[in-house]
């Protein structure tokens, strides 16, 4: 009687794990809420489920990519990509009414590297990313040393 107690014990424990998982409470990284807070980016958020619902009046653009799917908002600059998970795990906009940690589109690199290693974040990979904890954060820079857009992504 123990055994069979035990086994509907665990078979419990493991649809509570399931459930939560299904729900994304798993999803979610810690201070997730914190960067999403710095995201400007017509009210999108990482960790966020997939919505193909037209942002400012514009329609997405689906394309496959390797781990899921893209929605491509043309005429807004920006691109949302998702995992097979349908929730957001890259932001990047190119729009200069977003910014992203309080950097936007026309910052000089100089002042955006400022700002955001002033949040915590250091430089990794190339002079132009940024990593902190679960978090990537790059600056797309032109000749000129000028950001003409940004990209932030969940590590995983």
């Amino acid at each position: 009687m123990r055994k069979y107690g035990f086994h509907i014990l665990l078979m419990v424990a493991v649809f509570c794990v399931g459930a939560l998982c299904s729900t994304g409470c798993a999803l979610k990284k810690p201070g997730s809420e914190d960067v999403n807070r710095q995201i400007r980016v017509f009210n999108v958020a990482l960790f966020a489920p997939a919505d193909n619902s037209p942002i400012d009046g514009i329609s997405p653009r689906r394309e496959p990519c390797i781990s899921g799917y893209e929605f491509y908002y043309d005429d807004l600059d920006i691109v949302l990509s998702y995992h097979n998970d349908d929730r957001i795990w890259r932001i990047t906009t190119r729009n200069k009414k977003n910014s992203m940690f309080g950097i936007t589109p026309g910052d000089s690199f100089l002042q955006a590297k400022e700002k955001i290693m002033q949040l915590g974040f250091t430089q990794s990979y190339t002079p132009y990313k940024f990593i902190k904890d679960w978090c990537i954060f790059t600056l797309l820079v032109d000749e000129k040393n000028n950001v003409f857009g940004m990209t932030v992504e969940v590590l995983n």
